[in-house]
């Protein structure tokens, strides 16, 4: 990941989810998939998913069905939601 706000987060992480445990930690093995930190808070957010920022580009996949695998993984049982309806809340 790269991260060129905060480049102390730049690296590989691997991120393991089972049961009620999610682990992320730094890792030297080959990556995945190749993105940086705006297309991985986007994913997180539930905005959009990361086989979308892939197909436009902005999400590269290393290994053949990664992308895919790392999109469901990162959908929620709901989509975003903001309780005034608005897309942010006005600060």
């Amino acid at each position: 990941m790269q991260d060129p706000f905060c480049p102390w987060n730049a690296g590989r992480y691997r991120l393991r989810a089972g049961g009620d445990a999610v682990t992320c930690e730094r890792t030297r093995a080959g990556a995945d998939l190749r993105l940086t930190s705006t297309e991985l808070g986007a994913a997180y957010l539930g905005g959009t998913t990361l086989a979308s920022l892939a197909a436009a580009g902005r999400v590269e996949e290393l290994r053949p069905g990664a992308v895919a695998a790392a999109s469901l993984a990162f959908r929620g049982e709901r989509e975003p939601f903001h309780p005034s309806g608005a897309a942010f809340p006005a600060f």
